[in-house]
């Protein structure tokens, strides 16, 4: 696996993407519920998603459908959830995964990072300077959407 130097401009417009918005009227309850991405195959992207993340399937539609148009799946940690759709046969849009990308949480990036790159993918590290840096690292499914794992820095 290769590790890439993000540029500064890159760090900083990471700080403020991250930040809590500051003087805020109001408070807000909204809390992310889903990501849904459209794919080619859904049992597939589920067993890619499972082997991968350790996703599991938690609900489908139409519920009793032995071929399911959505799958809803949960990640291990808890937190939103990822909906896998497959609504036609038309092929899928070229460039789909520049749009987006689906950001997961860990404690240990590497492993999972190594667990995308046996299950096809190509992981990308990318070091952020500093004493203290968080480990991110950058990979595609088997339909091209970009998934990015973020490993907070070390509690010191």
């Amino acid at each position: 696996m290769v590790r890439n130097l993000l540029p500064a401009a890159m760090v900083g417009a990471m700080a403020l993407a991250t930040a809590p918005l500051a003087a805020e009227s109001e408070a807000s309850d909204a809390a992310l519920a889903h990501v849904a991405l459209n794919v080619a195959d859904i049992g597939r992207s589920e067993e890619y998603y499972g082997a991968v993340l350790g996703f599991t399937r938690i609900w489908q539609y139409p519920p009793d459908s032995e071929t399911p148009i959505e799958i809803g799946l949960a990640a291990p940690g808890g937190g939103a959830g990822l909906v896998l759709a497959r609504l036609n046969d038309e092929p899928l849009p070229e460039g789909k995964g520049r749009y987006g990308r689906v950001i997961v949480n860990t404690a240990n990036a590497e492993a999972l990072a190594a667990r995308a790159e046996a299950a096809g993918s190509k992981p990308r590290f990318v070091t952020i300077p500093g004493d203290n840096p968080p480990t991110i690292v950058f990979f595609r499914d088997p339909d091209g959407y970009e998934i990015e794992l973020y490993e907070a820095p070390t509690q010191e």
